[in-house]
């Protein structure tokens, strides 16, 4: 039995499609595919599930849906879907998304929380990655790199996955190989939209981000801070090196919004992600 993996893009990027093998094998790669290769390769292979990186549809009321609330919670972040915006560009991908559930949706119904097999369920890769790895990602650590480490631990070969969005499409295969082994779960509201994640039960407080490389730091600490040494600290989220209590040293947070948000306007598509991961989605959204 095979899990379909579909990372979606806007129409002229194109989609990546990875499918696995209940023994994690790739069987197929596809990129830069339409909704119509989707549709064919879903008719030759005949998945168990197929797994799509993008919501079914518009939130029912407000800025986002219930299971995109209930990862934040844990301390994961994905774009918000909201109620129809109209042709808004920044939405133009999960119009595409729509596109493809609802292309398989005679062979392959939407995943509403009951059984998995045989049918179309929602994934988000980063969810997946974060929750097979059991934290977040470091501020310097770069998206694909421990995308792949997550897929190389659980014995997929990354080697022919060439885009961020191909790694992002095995992710979702693997979520559906997990699935239909008996290892998930899902967050989310069966009437618009419910998340399948490759865990058997979810973490019960919020996800804790890896520190910071401490390459070039001192490695002697004062006295006074020794003597802190159990208070819970963490890095900086802004990436300058200084240990807080809090996310944010006082001012950074406001610096670094600025710049992610000069970069996302200018189409830098790193500044957009790192502006959903720490949770600034309205700066992305107006």
């Amino acid at each position: 039995m095979l899990s379909i993996g579909i990372g979606v893009a806007e129409e002229r990027k194109g989609l990546d499609v990875v499918a696995l093998g209940t023994d994690r094998r790739v069987e197929r790669v596809l990129s830069r595919a339409t909704v119509a290769d989707v549709v064919a390769m879903t008719h030759e292979l005949s998945p168990g599930v197929v797994c799509i990186d993008s919501p079914p549809a518009w939130a029912a009321d407000g800025k986002s849906r219930a299971g995109e609330r209930e990862l934040r919670r844990l301390g994961i972040t994905a774009f918000s879907t909201p109620t129809d915006p109209g042709d808004h560009a920044f939405y133009r991908w999960m119009r595409v998304g729509f596109s493809i559930f609802d292309a398989i949706a005679g062979d392959y119904p939407r995943f509403r929380g009951d059984a998995v097999s045989g049918t179309a369920a929602e994934v988000f890769p980063e969810a997946t990655a974060v929750l097979l790895a059991g934290r977040l990602r470091s501020v310097d650590e770069s998206k694909i790199r421990f995308r792949r480490d997550v897929l190389d631990r659980h014995g997929v070969d990354t080697s022919g996955l060439r885009r961020v969005d191909a790694v992002d499409a095995a992710l979702a295969a693997l979520t559906g190989v997990l699935a239909l082994a008996g290892e998930s779960s899902f967050v989310g509201d069966s009437a618009e939209g419910v998340i399948l994640l490759p865990v058997a039960g979810l973490p019960v407080t919020k996800l804790l981000r890896k520190p910071a490389s401490s390459a070039g730091r001192s490695s002697t600490r004062p006295r006074s801070v020794l003597l802190r040494a159990q208070r819970p600290t963490t890095w900086c989220e802004c990436g300058c090196g200084a240990e807080v209590r809090r996310r944010f040293l006082p001012g950074h947070d406001a610096k670094l919004r600025s710049q992610l948000r000069r970069r996302h306007l200018g189409g830098d598509e790193v500044a957009t992600e790192r502006l959903i991961d720490l949770g600034w989605h309205d700066a992305v959204e107006t």
